[in-house]
């Protein structure tokens, strides 16, 4: 019974293993990528754009996201910035106010539609069907569009094959807390190393639903927005490509946005991801390998389309590795190499920390401090993986089961204070299912784990057992808390 669990957490490290060595040749990739030059606009090009807004229930950042969208430095004559508003609060009169005050109001339209059908995708295909851009520039509530973003990404376009240009993302509140720090590790890792690698290997990227820009010939051609995924743009982005369609993407550019400032509002963005990525590889696995394209690009593409299904990995590896840590220490195993065999946890855990540790320089400011303040926000990282790692694996298993649920919004409350209001007033969300027994159990089994490693002078296991208990902590007691001092 011992050694055909030690061999089962054996095999699960392996593969994670294996995830974590992929990630290790993107690195190389971005590191050594050929630097291109971000084009210039030209003047006697005339592009037309249409700037999609898709808001549901936004009054804390609707006024920010409007304002940056009327300053963009761009032809009025050229722009057009449709507001798809589906929103049940005072954000519909918010955007209206705007729009009427506003000295470029000319050049916004607010669409409302009768219901909220497809959510996020069925509000983009409708602002779709009357845009008269030739491109569509998209936008989350969240984010703060820059006013020289087209002047800077249109250029990329005088290649007729681009289909799609994708900036990085840049954090306005990522000094607020470790949590926010801890997020911003996770999402400079994805756009300087994963985005990075593979559009520098001339392989398959994705449109990150925002802060990009579509030809929009691109979305017909590819099937248009579909609304049988959590991550519609996931989904799209994979049609596209298959299809022929090439994906630029514009490491120098950055687009400033908000993260999501309490855990519960973390975990329910997370949720939504696992689970729409887990229906876009039901969806588009057979598509990706069937697609005329080189083996490498069908192997790094089946890759990022299982990145969520890595959490299936996290569960039974903290429940299985306090038990094999016991085992070997009492040599109460037989088999050969079984000490070999267990440092695997310890190679994957610090090619994982290389990576994230290089993502989080390659084209940062202030790198010292970024170096002194890594260690905790990666720490935190860890805690907040652990933490969501059980709601990820019920997203990933409904993706693949094909359980229909609402598209959650993630909440967004602003820049401005009383953040502790907003969220008591209950500008939150309601959760589908509840985990709390279970997410209970896990914080006892990390204050388990930390309490033996105490014991044992372990070093390693302490910290994997406070990673635990942190996560879980954040889980069950302080999910709603923002922990501003």
């Amino acid at each position: 019974m011992i050694e055909a669990l030690f061999i089962l957490w054996f095999i699960l490290n392996l593969a994670l293993l294996v995830f974590v060595v992929h990630e290790l040749y993107l690195m190389v990739i971005a590191l050594f990528r050929k630097k291109k030059k971000t084009p210039q606009y030209d003047q006697k090009k005339q592009y037309s754009v249409t700037v999609q807004l898709p808001v549901y229930n936004e009054k804390y950042v609707i006024e920010r996201l409007l304002k940056s969208a009327a300053s963009l430095d761009y032809p009025d004559h050229l722009l057009e910035i449709q507001v798809l508003d589906d929103s049940t609060d005072e954000t519909t009169e918010l955007i209206q106010k705007f729009i009427a005050n506003n000295e470029r109001g000319a050049v916004f339209k607010h669409i409302r539609r009768e219901d909220r059908s497809g959510y996020k995708a069925g509000a983009l295909d409708y602002g779709l069907n009357t845009a008269e851009g030739e491109f569509i520039a998209v936008f989350d509530a969240d984010f703060i569009i820059e006013p020289s973003f087209l002047e800077k990404v249109v250029p990329l376009f005088a290649d007729e094959n681009v289909g799609v240009v994708q900036t990085k993302w840049l954090h306005v509140n990522e000094k607020y807390t470790l949590l926010t720090r801890a997020q911003a590790i996770m999402l400079n890792t994805h756009f300087s190393i994963e985005q990075l690698g593979r559009s520098s290997a001339k392989c398959f990227i994705n449109f990150n639903g925002t802060a990009g820009i579509w030809r929009k010939v691109c979305i017909s051609d590819a099937g248009g927005w579909h609304a049988d995924t959590l991550t519609e743009d996931l989904d799209l982005s994979y049609r596209a490509q298959i299809k022929g369609w090439k994906f630029a993407y514009l490491f120098d550019v950055g687009s400033p946005a908000e993260l999501p400032v309490t855990f519960e509002a973390y975990r329910t963005q997370q949720h939504r991801w696992s689970k729409g990525a887990a229906e876009c590889v039901r969806k588009n696995w057979k598509l990706l390998w069937g697609a005329k394209i080189p083996l490498k690009a069908k192997i790094l593409g089946a890759f990022h389309l299982l990145n969520s299904s890595v959490y299936l990995l996290i569960i039974p590896l903290i429940l299985l590795s306090p038990i094999i840590y016991y085992v070997t220490k009492n040599n109460l195993i037989e088999l050969e190499l079984s000490q070999e065999m267990s440092a695997i946890g310890l190679i994957t855990t610090s090619l994982l920390i290389l990576i994230f540790f290089t993502g989080n320089l390659i084209g940062q400011k202030n790198k010292l401090k970024r170096i002194l303040l890594f260690i905790p926000s990666l720490f935190m990282f860890f805690a907040m993986t652990s933490g969501i790692s059980l709601y990820m694996i019920i997203g990933v298993i409904q993706g693949y089961r094909r359980k229909s649920s609402a598209f959650v919004r993630t909440p967004k409350f602003g820049e401005k204070g009383e953040l502790k209001d907003k969220i008591k007033k209950g500008y939150d969300f309601k959760k589908e299912f509840s985990l709390k027994a279970f997410e209970a159990f896990f914080l006892c089994y990390g204050v388990f784990i930390t309490y033996i490693a105490v014991v044992d002078l372990n070093l390693i296991m302490a910290v994997y057992g406070l990673i635990i208990t942190v996560g879980y902590s954040l889980a069950v007691i302080f999910n709603r808390r923002t922990f501003k001092v």
